[in-house]
């Protein structure tokens, strides 16, 4: 085998492609939202996710004020 032939397999073989469709698939994340659960922690963790919304629909709204002339 190639150099370059073993570098893509080790780059593509094992690790997964994190895109939206298979977000909640990956193992990390199923743990994550088991962890949530089973510590009783789904209030605390909306809380997080509406301030971290907040802050990114913040940024967006910034943004899209600003246009080049």
């Amino acid at each position: 085998m190639s150099k370059a032939t073993t570098n893509n397999e080790e780059k593509n073989g094992n690790a997964e492609v994190m895109n939206i469709k298979n977000f909640r698939n990956n193992g990390d994340i199923e743990n994550f939202y088991r962890y949530i659960h089973d510590n009783e922690l789904r209030r605390e963790a909306f809380m997080l996710m509406e301030y971290a919304l907040g802050k990114v629909a913040k940024v967006r709204k910034g943004k899209r004020g600003k246009t080049l002339q």
